[in-house]
């Protein structure tokens, strides 16, 4: 079984990370002095957003330098330490690319506007104006709702940017340009890293005949990973990205991959109308991705059993055994604690130490944001951040309709009682939120019931459990309030059960024979009969290998 299959992926970003030289942005260095923290959590992987020379109009997804580290966050030498360092902790590390775009600073993209003719003219997705004028279709921003079409003089016509204006999208189809997103790949695997995580894969190529994306109706029903609220929304995600044709372009880059073992493809699939299915295509077969997220459990709705079982049985169906990763919390999407309608619901902490149980049993790989470990609640707009001090396009762009992603960029807060919660000595490039002190990494440390430390407990148990490294899932058939699931391996047969609700529930365990209950992971034991959860309530027990699966 590949490493992948069940890891544990930190995802966190140098800018909020620490800050070494006290610029007010975190950096590799930074990075470097916190490894202990970060291998003290029992993850198998860190994926560092961007590193690269870029303008930083989104924060370095907009890139011009890709084989050199922007100066804000260090040096190759500086790299190859971390990596080093990485490697002797038994921690690996999975570089950001982003390969859908470059920054219009980019030298690939001033020489392709210069003309229609020169190399690179094909390079990026141009076209004519509409007839009358105007843009070629109705695709639309991601980050605006308005047209993804800029006009540009020099060629007089449109070039196609599926973020920001300063983000033209590379042409997939054409073959030079992913030559050289190749050897951009060979690079920075010969300097040893262990994975790539692909920014927007499913976004790489465009309907090549340029045909509008279809309203959306009610039959439609609601896309993962997008706000109704944006306008981009109002149209059925089915030409300007989500193309079957990306499908092929990955099969080069995973021959390269596969020529140095042990390094993973991880796929960025969130914003699709179904992104289970489409991420479990992108990771079907061995000329593919590796791994691939999805946005299935970024829900708009109060956390049910219902939803959680349609969820996990649609993932299954899609991915069997392996390819699936899962994520809640992330640099675009929010804190783990501002998902499933968190403001007005107003979900205890049992409920997130049930959540972080249930995210750690289910079957594929897991995607941890920095600080969610802590139980950070999302910086609040205007009141911990001020809308002038917004960083984020997106979010500046759309303020007030949509809060953007600032509020999860925060940086880390290491200490209740130093300036900027020990991140800076300098001034941070976000407000560190004032209450996220009382949950500072120094707090919650020698507290054995902090959050902190319950992530600790579970991942740690985690990588001794062989039913949750590998083997079979049963989706098991409970009423509500109820959620459980069955992890089988040879040695073990793993019953994991939730209350998915804020008040008591019993359930009868007898059909499951002999158990024996989990213990030091701060959740019920006892194995009265009928058995008694409490509310968001956990129950992890093995049961007896010998005995055949019981569905409930």
């Amino acid at each position: 079984m590949d490493w992948w299959n069940s890891a544990v992926i930190y995802q966190l970003s140098p800018w909020s990370f620490q800050d070494s030289d006290d610029d007010g942005i975190g950096d590799l260095q930074g990075i470097i002095q916190r490894l202990d923290y970060i291998g003290s959590l029992g993850v198998d992987a860190i994926w560092l957003t961007p590193i690269f020379v870029s303008p930083m109009d989104d924060f370095g997804y907009d890139i011009t330098g890709e084989r050199d580290i922007a100066p804000i966050f260090g040096t190759h030498e500086d790299f190859r330490r971390l990596v080093d360092l990485a490697h002797r902790r038994g921690l690996r590390v999975i570089l950001d690319m982003v390969w859908n775009h470059t920054s219009d600073q980019h030298r690939w993209f001033v020489e392709s506007r210069s003309s229609r003719t020169n190399p690179k003219a094909d390079w990026y997705v141009w076209a004519d104006p509409a007839e009358g004028g105007g843009p070629p279709n109705n695709w639309r921003s991601s980050f605006s709702g308005e047209s993804a079409w800029h006009y540009d003089e020099a060629r007089r016509q449109y070039y196609y940017a599926n973020f920001l204006a300063s983000q033209p999208d590379l042409n997939w189809y054409n073959d030079d340009m992913r030559d050289a997103i190749l050897e951009i790949a060979r690079f920075w695997l010969e300097a040893g890293i262990d994975g790539m995580r692909l920014d927007a894969v499913n976004f790489f190529c465009h309907d090549p005949e340029l045909r509008d994306n279809p309203p959306r109706d009610e039959q439609c029903g609601t896309p993962d990973g997008l706000s109704m609220d944006n306008p981009l929304a109002e149209h059925q995600l089915a030409n300007s990205f989500c193309r079957p044709e990306t499908l092929e372009r990955l099969a080069p880059i995973r021959e390269l991959v596969d020529q140095y073992p042990g390094v993973v493809l991880l796929g960025e699939v969130i914003e699709a109308e179904d992104s289970i299915k489409l991420a479990a295509d992108y990771t079907a077969g061995d000329r593919r991705l590796h791994l691939a997220y999805h946005g299935a459990l970024l829900f708009e709705e109060r956390m049910q059993a219902r939803l959680l079982r349609q969820v996990v049985e649609r993932a299954l169906d899609a991915f069997g055994e392996q390819g699936a990763c899962w994520i809640v919390g992330n640099h675009d999407f929010g804190r783990l604690r501002s998902q499933w309608c968190a403001e007005r619901e107003a979900y205890s902490l049992d409920f997130y130490r049930m959540m972080a149980t249930l995210l750690l049993v289910l079957p594929g790989a897991f995607c941890l944001w920095q600080g969610d470990e802590l139980g950070l609640e999302e910086a609040r707009i205007p009141e911990d951040i001020p809308p002038e001090k917004l960083k984020d396009p997106f979010g500046r762009t759309m303020y007030p309709t949509l809060k953007g992603r600032d509020g999860s960029r925060t940086p880390m807060p290491w200490s209740d009682d130093q300036p900027h919660a020990g991140f800076t000595r300098g001034e941070p490039w976000l407000p560190v939120p004032e209450h996220h002190r009382r949950q500072s990494v120094a707090v919650q440390q020698s507290d054995p019931d902090s959050m902190l430390n319950h992530w600790r407990c579970l991942l740690r148990w985690r990588t001794v459990q062989p039913a949750l490294q590998a083997g079979r899932t049963t989706v098991l058939e409970f009423d509500e309030p109820l959620f459980g699931l069955l992890r089988e391996e040879n040695e073990q047969r793993l019953l994991c059960l939730f209350n998915v609700s804020d008040h008591p529930a019993s359930v009868d365990l007898t059909p499951f024979g002999d158990l024996r209950p989990v213990e030091g992971l701060s959740h019920q034991t006892g194995l009265d009969t009928p058995y008694q959860l409490g509310p968001w309530g956990v129950l992890l027990a093995d049961l007896a290998v010998d005995r055949p699966s019981n569905e409930h």
